[in-house]
């Protein structure tokens, strides 16, 4: 047993917070302090075996700049393949996210399958003023990570994309949108693909 770390056994529902449920199919090793989960309603968070969420500031070989987060709407999906390693990593779904096996995904990445806000300045305008506005204009869109992607330090990958297996994501990249191959590296803001592996 590694130090500084929590083991789940098979298929055993954790409560981590108060109306929280997370499924583990499998082991989940837990590094540094707890994961922070916000699951309100229908939301579902999915882990694969042998998950790593890696929250540990002091002992970690990287920069780590917040602890792991996974954060639902009321019916967002947020599940992950086995072998899959977080480090200080936020995914945010209202729709849902989908992360294969044998991804790495480096600290202060974002991945968010929500705009949050409305794009419609009326309705912003109301969100902003606490006034109730609608849900329905909060654009969000299903995001789809391959297996094997090797996802670099302070990435955003936000709505709607999909990346193929065996790729990688440069570090400080903004992926907005669109559909990436297997077996390339994407880079910049915005991102592109700019060599093939």
């Amino acid at each position: 047993m590694i130090l500084n770390s929590i083991f789940f056994p098979l298929k055993q529902m954790i409560m981590l917070c108060l109306n929280t449920k997370v499924t583990v199919s499998g082991q989940l090793k837990i590094l540094g302090g707890i994961p922070y989960f916000k699951i309100p309603k229908n939301g579902e968070v999915i882990f694969g075996d042998n998950v790593v969420l890696n929250s540990d500031f002091k002992k970690s070989n990287t920069a780590l700049t917040f602890r792991c987060k996974f954060i639902t709407g009321y019916n967002g999906k947020i599940i992950v393949g086995k072998n899959t390693m977080f480090n200080g990593v936020c995914v945010v779904s209202y729709d849902e996210v989908i992360i294969g096996d044998n991804c790495q995904i480096a600290s202060s990445t974002m991945i968010a399958d929500t705009n949050f806000h409305p794009v419609e300045p009326f309705q912003r305008e109301l969100q902003v003023s606490g006034k109730p506005f609608s849900l329905e204009s909060v654009k969000h869109e299903k995001i789809f990570i391959g297996n094997n992607v090797w996802i670099g330090w302070n990435c955003t990958i936000l709505k709607g994309v999909e990346i193929g297996e065996n790729s990688i994501v440069a570090a400080g990249s903004v992926v907005t949108s669109g559909k990436y191959p297997s077996n390339c590296i994407i880079a910049g803001n915005p991102s592109k693909v700019v060599k093939l592996i």
